[in-house]
């Protein structure tokens, strides 16, 4: 069996955000997004059209770098923390 490697080009950035459910989530989101680095946080969400976002190297449960998935619309704010 043939394993094949997919990487992709990062450009991490990171932040906190809270949730509907008002837990907070600090990680890193990348702004590198289809062959473009976008330039602010904010662009993930004017010019990025897809509804969730990834956020790696979130702390769970005392397990490092953990990749969480959401969905924007849970999202009440997102601070960048540069």
């Amino acid at each position: 069996m043939d394993v094949k490697m997919i990487t992709r080009k990062r450009e991490p950035r990171q932040v906190t955000m809270k949730l509907i459910d008002g837990s907070l989530l600090r990680g890193q989101v990348n702004l590198f997004y289809e062959e473009i680095v976008l330039n602010r946080v904010s662009d993930l969400f004017t010019r990025n059209k897809d509804p969730f976002i990834v956020v790696f190297g979130v702390k769970l449960e005392e397990t490092p770098s953990q990749v969480v998935i959401v969905n924007k619309e849970n999202i009440i704010w997102i601070a960048p923390e540069d």
